[in-house]
């Protein structure tokens, strides 16, 4: 009885343990929304100062957001309601100054990842994924500087069709099936994967949200941003692989070939678990590449192209429609949706216009040095803050740079992907997939390890990225 009684108080003092472990930070987080609230409503009722106090709110919930000590998704929100309190009292209570919030959100590029978040759970669920990593591992032999090149050449073709998240989330869980299958260290085919996937999204309207976001803004023409990033983002390919090779150099072997005759010995339609996704999924793919890439042509923007073959996936799943509508993404879509209303608050108080008019102070009507500026900068923001945040404020100003040059939307949209990889990894979402992944096999990816050769090849990458793109502006003129 009593061996009963301590085994029950040591489990509850393990419980309250754990309970406080949890509960700290969302306490102190909530406790700092509280007081940022009662400021920005101070500023509001006595200085009449709406926009500095949506500013509050922004920067502290983002403050909240990079600590990463509580759920982002859940700050997000909160930082999107207590805008819509400012803007309400502010706005002399009027009831139409939230639906207008609400109104601005960026609701087409949430349709488009929810969109293709249903067709990347169909698809993976059917076994198409698994399917293309052995048919495509396979000609490696067990080499695995081999090994290494193809997953990389697979990651930057599919990040071309598929937003970043979704391309490491495809491409992430086959490298780790296949490496410990092989006896291989997964961790430096992630951190690659992860940076590659990064910048050859950049030709793509479809490879970013950012770049969603940019081009919804500025109005920039997918056909234009396909054409003139395609030969960088190859080029970054080619300069990124050697150093990538030599840096992991010593990490790589080859497997026996007892090990690897039986890996691969496996009949790749094996991974196939239900031929009627399999097969909707091929078709599904072959339908929104062909989407993305002729739809603009008549006006069909991607998310709508997205939208009709995600539905129609769902239709033909029948039963296991709602299986998959489960595994969506739904903390990123919320994310996404607090974001987007935090800078909506910032449009409406003309705080944007206000940054757009200083920077424009800044650079005045040099095309060259707007373009190093919309380059450097973004990309260091990027680095600290998730660079979705940093493409959503920025966007406005780029729009407003197009009038000097069509160039400078197109340098944001890549400093925004590189900076995603410099510094730190939290600039890019993809990024904290793979590290995420890495720690549930147990063996996690170091913030030293991915800081050191993504930094690195960041600044090369910048470096070149400036010089392609001065190249652009003296042939496109500005």
């Amino acid at each position: 009885m009593l061996h009963i009684l301590i085994e029950v108080t040591r489990k509850m003092h393990e419980r309250k343990e754990l309970s406080m472990r949890k509960v700290g930070p969302s306490v102190i987080a909530a406790i700092i929304a509280i007081i940022m609230t009662i400021v920005a409503l101070v500023l509001t009722t006595v200085v009449n100062d709406v926009g500095t106090a949506v500013l509050v709110i922004f920067i502290g919930t983002y403050a909240i957001i990079s600590s990463e000590k509580v759920n982002r998704t859940a700050m997000s929100l909160l930082g999107m309601a207590l805008v819509g309190v400012v803007l309400w009292v502010g706005f002399e209570f009027s009831d139409e100054i939230f639906e207008e919030l609400i109104m601005h959100i960026e609701w087409t590029t949430i349709i488009f990842v929810i969109a293709m978040s249903v067709i990347v759970s169909i698809a993976a669920a059917s076994g198409l994924f698994q399917y293309i990593a052995l048919r495509i591992a396979r000609p490696s032999g067990g080499d695995h500087k081999a090994l290494f090149t193809t997953f990389l050449v697979f990651v930057a073709g599919i990040s071309l069709f598929f937003d970043t998240v979704s391309t490491i989330l495809i491409a992430a869980p086959l490298t780790i099936e296949i490496c410990n299958a092989l006896k291989i260290d997964f961790k430096p085919f992630l951190i690659s994967e992860a940076i590659v996937c990064n910048f050859s999204s950049i030709p793509s309207i479809v490879g970013a949200v950012p770049n969603l976001v940019i081009a919804g803004e500025t109005d920039l023409d997918v056909g234009f941003l396909f054409i003139t990033f395609m030969p960088l983002s190859i080029i970054l390919f080619l300069v990124s692989l050697p150093i990538l090779l030599k840096w992991y150099g010593k990490s790589f072997g080859t497997t026996d070939n007892q090990r690897t005759d039986t890996v691969f010995s496996i009949e790749p339609t094996t991974m196939i678990k239900d031929k009627w996704d399999f097969n909707i999924s091929v078709v599904a793919i072959i339908l929104l590449v062909v989407g993305f890439a002729l739809g603009p042509s008549f006006g069909i923007v991607p998310a709508m192209s997205a939208l009709l073959i995600a539905a129609f996936m769902l239709l033909l799943a029948h039963k296991k429609a709602n299986e998959f509508l489960i595994r969506v993404g739904w903390p990123t879509v919320f994310f996404l949706v607090g974001l987007f209303g935090l800078v909506v608050a910032l449009e409406l108080t003309g705080l944007i216009t206000d940054l757009g008019n200083l920077i424009g102070l800044i650079v005045g009507d040099n095309a060259a040095f707007a373009t190093v500026f919309l380059v450097w900068i973004p990309a260091m923001l990027s680095a600290f803050l998730d660079n979705l945040p940093v493409s959503a404020v920025l966007a406005p100003i780029a729009r407003d740079f197009a009038i000097i040059s069509p160039v400078l939307p197109l340098a944001l949209v890549f400093a925004v992907n590189i900076g995603g990889y410099i510094f730190t990894p939290l600039g890019s979402p993809a990024n904290m997939v793979a590290i995420g992944l890495s720690e549930a096999q147990n063996d996690p990816i170091s913030f030293m390890e991915f800081v050191k050769i993504g930094t690195i090849l960041g600044m090369i990458h910048l470096t070149i990225g400036s010089g392609y793109l001065l190249l652009l502006l003296s042939l496109f003129g500005g």
